[in-house]
């Protein structure tokens, strides 16, 4: 009970935003079609419906795929088991697929209070922090994709709680921990693996050589949380990692090549417009307040310079291990925009995560130095909440429709043709 009283408004956004969630999870199919739900996830959907009705880890019931994240298929299965009827309009998995997403989301909302409140011990301060990921109708969307997303979204979070506990204080215990996590991390999401490289970067920078032996140790106990992925790849395809392959980064590589040639330069001009295009199309806009934010970085490198001591004391610091684990982000960008050229929104929605825990961070640090008072504190929450809203209308809007003419075409061809 004493939990409750004292987080109680961060509790509150937590219960209304898992309500908002589920709204979206039995939302009509032609709704979330056209919203939330990617041909990708029919990619899961139609895998696990395949397994539990025998035709094996297939897409068409003949060739064998493993083009899957791992732990979202395994959650899926009883889904499947218990709710696919098999019929042509199978839809009742696929909401309760949604449901799960929802649940999932609202948990990773409970370890976001575990998060913030090493930062700060202010109620509003914590709620403002959990606002700000449960009301962005951009990650509300994002949740409900019916793709593994909450439960990258929900590993990747308890591995940095993990890992910030293990930078409070060390021990064997904590950096076990940290590997199981960690492993169950990169199951969820297999690009997660960037954030696990750089906890272990983490360690080499603080602890130097004498660190190895721990960095062996939770690389290893990550390696057997995933062997059992890695040994039924093998056994049932012949090879230990995840096959799959994207028309629209090979497109994407052929077109740079046939328009321009397959020099250098040119690589490295698709490089940046890639990479440009990318922040502009996915990271900055899903956002939501995209020029808010942008301002709440420049205040927090503001008060790391000068409100803590001065650029030359700025220069001296150690660099802190949740800047490490959150430029996970910036390596998961590179490897999919830059790199392979095939970037989606969803890949990018952790970067929202590591934006809350930042909120929070800057909000205690200018309420502890008398710099933000509560006036301008509802001022900026209400223009957060506003641009939401602007940015959703202007985006989403303009991306999604009302309707899907594919599944209207899907079903009068069910209806009327034998």
């Amino acid at each position: 009970m004493q939990y409750v009283r004292t987080n109680w408004l961060p509790l509150l956004v937590i219960l209304v935003g898992f309500g908002a969630s589920l709204a979206l999870a039995f939302a009509p199919l032609n709704f979330l079609l056209a919203n939330t739900v990617p041909d990708d996830s029919f990619y899961y959907f139609q895998i696990a419906r395949n397994i539990v009705h025998g035709l094996g880890s297939t897409f068409d019931g003949v060739n064998l795929t493993n083009g899957y994240h791992p732990l979202w298929m395994v959650l899926l299965l009883p889904i499947y088991q218990f709710f696919s009827t098999g019929a042509v309009l199978d839809v009742a998995p696929i909401h309760a697929a949604l449901a799960l997403s929802a649940v999932i989301n609202a948990a990773l909302g409970l370890v976001l209070i575990a998060i913030v409140s090493r930062y700060t011990s202010k109620t509003w301060i914590k709620a403002l922090a959990l606002a700000c990921w449960f009301f962005n109708p951009f990650n509300a969307y994002a949740m409900s994709d019916g793709l593994e997303t909450a439960l990258s979204l929900f590993f990747i979070a308890l591995f940095f709680l993990v890992a910030l506990r293990y930078g409070e204080r060390s021990s064997y215990r904590r950096l076990l921990m940290v590997g199981i996590f960690g492993g169950l991390m990169m199951l969820a999401r297999l690009d997660n693996v960037f954030y696990f490289v750089m906890f272990l970067a983490w360690l080499l920078y603080s602890g130097g050589l004498a660190s190895i032996r721990n960095i062996l140790m939770v690389g290893v106990v990550a390696s057997i949380v995933v062997l059992p992925w890695l040994i039924f790849n093998f056994l049932t395809f012949g090879m230990f990692f995840t096959s799959a392959s994207a028309a629209y980064t090979i497109v994407n590589h052929e077109i740079i090549i046939q328009d321009n040639g397959a020099s250098l330069f040119q690589q490295l001009k698709a490089v940046v417009y890639m990479t440009d295009y990318s922040l502009r199309q996915f990271v900055l806009p899903q956002t939501g307040a995209p020029s808010v934010f942008l301002t709440l970085f420049g205040l927090a490198i503001g008060w790391l310079v000068y409100a803590g001591g001065g650029l030359r004391r700025f220069a001296s610091r150690s660099v802190p291990l949740e800047l490490f684990i959150a430029s996970g982000c910036v390596l998961v960008f590179i490897a999919n925009a830059s790199i392979r050229w095939s970037p989606r929104e969803w890949y990018f929605i952790a970067f929202d995560l590591f934006l809350v825990i930042g909120v929070a961070w800057l909000v205690e640090k200018l309420r502890e130095s008398d710099k933000l008072r509560t006036s301008v504190a509802v001022i900026i929450v209400c223009l957060v909440a506003s641009l939401y809203y602007i940015s959703w209308s202007k985006v989403l809007q303009d991306r999604y429709y009302t309707s899907n003419p594919l599944l209207d075409a899907t079903l009068w061809m069910n209806e009327n043709i034998f």
